[in-house]
């Protein structure tokens, strides 16, 4: 659905991005910035993302981004990176892209949120003000459904129906292999990685408890995205990448796969 280039040349065109090739890591941490990666490779070790003993080094490749999550949510700025030759970057301000964000749709915010909030592992706290905004916009148009604990949602490979929200209960996503890859709970989102990307389902998902979930439907959560800018487009598109990889990182010790960059 969404091409990174032209993004990345949308939010340039607007003033909010610069090129820039990086010889010495440390300028990733210096500022308050995001760069989007358009050339080379930039190196971290994994154990300094997840304290899990972790003894391997992750990869940032053309497409992926550095310290968006750290940027939206104001983090610091620590990781140690390597790289072993010119990294060609586009750099966004992250005052910009905060202030971007803070200003966009009530849903495309809130999915972001969501997201910075589940790579920081952090417990979702109960967003009733959400709920509430969410029932008045879409009452007409969103489904509920309620699952029994064990229920199949929807299974890999089949076609991505739109954005599921948990108002009641948790559940559980698995791999191919049937290996667990995460737990969401009341408040959280799920299938908008899929829906925003290949349209169809990457992972399975299964109701953990009996839970009550929330369907809106992709044509309508696809209409809300096209309305946003190419910069919170991008930041929606790239933060939804760091979770998939910090997910994948988590989880990994249950797969044989050797998990490579976010895209």
């Amino acid at each position: 659905m969404f091409d990174q280039d032209a993004l990345l040349t949308g939010v340039a065109s607007l003033g909010h991005a610069q090129k820039r090739v990086i010889t010495d890591a440390t300028e990733l941490s210096k500022n308050d910035e995001v760069f989007f990666i358009t050339q080379g490779k930039a190196l971290i070790r994994e154990d300094a993302v997840l304290s899990k003993g972790l003894d391997s080094t992750q990869t940032f490749s053309v497409g992926d981004s550095i310290y968006l999550a750290a940027a939206l949510s104001k983090r610091p700025r620590d990781f140690q990176f390597t790289i072993h030759e010119p990294l060609e970057v586009i750099a966004v301000d992250g005052a910009a892209l905060r202030s971007a964000v803070m200003t966009s749709g009530f849903l495309v915010a809130e999915v972001i949120r969501n997201s910075v909030t589940r790579v920081f592992d952090i417990t979702q706290r109960e967003n009733a003000t959400f709920e509430d905004r969410f029932f008045k916009h879409y009452r007409r148009v969103a489904m509920n459904s309620l699952y029994g604990a064990g229920d199949l949602i929807y299974r890999i490979g089949e076609e991505a129906k739109g954005l599921y929200f948990i108002s009641e209960g948790s559940v559980y996503l698995t791999t191919a292999r049937g290996a667990k890859f995460a737990e969401l709970r009341e408040t959280d989102f799920f299938g908008e990685t899929s829906l925003l990307s290949s349209g169809r389902h990457g992972k399975n998902v299964y109701a953990k408890t009996n839970c009550s979930v929330m369907l809106l439907d992709a044509d309508t959560v696809r209409q809300e995205v096209r309305r946003e800018s190419p910069l919170v487009q991008l930041v929606l598109v790239n933060i939804l990448n760091v979770l998939e990889l910090m997910n994948q990182l988590r989880f990994s010790h249950l797969n044989t796969t050797n998990f490579g960059s976010s895209r």
